[in-house]
């Protein structure tokens, strides 16, 4: 072998390894999804009670026993920790969807129900089988039934009632909440937008007649429904004029400075925070007085279980990282601003799972279970945020 084809051998030989890292890398960066443990709840927020995730999984495993379709539920604190490279919530329930092979590969009709809690966002993923239209349909589902639970922080219920909504929308039933079911009153919150307060008043407060004649005629004519209708109809409701209860005389509202007279220190500190907003009504006749609060649905204050004020912030740190050999674990420390009550808890943080595929086209892991049926998403499927 002479000097000229030793050197294009060595460089043919170098090139070559160079191409066989960098796959490697690529397929590496693609591999980082959590687990699934599980075919139907994987509640890696540990946001889902343990009477909820029974009646979740019983729910999915009989709608895949009669219907054939593959439903699965997974919680995340956040899609970052995962470095996945995803830059969306769409991307990463896309992949991850690939990733575990959701559905039947012959149908092509499962679902992904995907909850990134500390990101304050969700996702319902489709399989590529379902038509534009049912985008539509999931999306209704997010923002009229999961959304206003998680906006309470009861992320386990709403992840349960919207686990309904999903199979009974795709079965073509009528939904029916909870509380339907067991004969009781409708368990499902308002949505903010239809309300004016999100705490429940100590006394009730009377609106002249003509007011409520306004909002029966607002409601009947869908102006609510919509996002910039909701919006200036709760703004209608916190302004409009108010009757005292006792003497039927108007009320008058009491600006920011004036109204810290009639709070007490703990709803002056949800106020200085920023996480409760309250106005005060006084009737200049009787003196009567009405507190009324309205959270801020944009801060991520929680309510303290020592003082129960929404004085509760929340913060995270990572004490050991997981890897492909073993979990990690996390420190969750909540910190109340008002009382000053801190609770630290620890959760795990499911391992990394290497990918055997050395394809590029985002075939089945070897983490997938064998209970999946190899389904594929095109990215159908709707998101939504609280």
């Amino acid at each position: 072998m002479n000097w000229f084809t030793r050197k294009i051998g060595w460089t043919a030989v170098f090139l070559f390894t160079i191409i066989w890292l960098l796959s490697g890398t690529a397929v590496s960066a693609q591999s980082n999804y959590p687990t699934a443990n599980d075919l139907y709840v994987n509640d890696y927020a540990s946001v889902i009670s343990s009477t909820d995730e029974a009646q979740i999984r019983d729910l999915l495993a009989e709608y895949e026993a009669n219907n054939g379709v593959q439903m699965t539920v997974l919680t995340v604190r956040s899609i970052s920790e995962y470095n996945t490279g995803d830059a969306t919530i769409e991307q990463f329930a896309t992949h991850l969807f690939n990733e575990w092979g959701i559905g039947q590969a012959s149908r092509n009709d499962g679902v992904l129900f995907l909850v990134a809690v500390e990101d304050r966002e969700l996702r319902i993923e489709l399989g590529s089988a379902y038509g534009v239209e049912f985008n539509g349909r999931m999306q209704r589902i997010i923002d009229q039934i999961i959304i206003p639970y998680f906006r309470q922080e009861n992320y386990s219920l709403g992840i349960h009632e919207g686990s309904r909504a999903i199979v009974a929308d795709l079965r073509g039933e009528i939904y029916e909440s909870l509380a339907e079911t067991r004969g009781g009153t409708t368990a499902s919150p308002v949505s903010p937008s239809a309300t004016s307060s999100s705490e429940t008043t100590s006394t009730a407060v009377r609106y002249p007649a003509i007011f409520y004649r306004l909002e029966e005629i607002l409601i009947g004519l869908g102006v609510v429904g919509t996002p910039l209708g909701g919006l200036l109809f709760a703004r209608y409701r916190r302004n409009r004029p108010r009757q005292c209860n006792n003497c039927q005389s108007m009320m008058t509202r009491l600006d920011e400075r004036a109204d810290d007279a009639y709070l007490d220190k703990g709803q002056i500190t949800e106020e200085n925070i920023g996480s409760v907003d309250y106005d005060v009504w006084v009737c200049g006749s009787c003196q009567n007085r009405e507190v009324i609060p309205y959270k801020n649905w944009l801060r991520r204050y929680g309510r303290c279980n020592n003082c129960h004020y929404r004085t509760i912030s929340n913060s995270s740190k990572v004490i050991s990282s997981a890897t492909y050999t073993s979990t990690g674990l996390r420190e969750n420390r909540a910190y109340c601003n008002h009382c000053h009550h801190e609770e630290i808890t620890q959760s795990v943080i499911p391992r990394k799972v290497r990918s055997t595929s050395s394809s590029s086209s985002g075939s089945r892991s070897s983490r997938s279970s064998s209970s999946f049926g190899g389904g594929r998403s095109s990215g159908g499927g709707a998101s939504g945020k609280w």
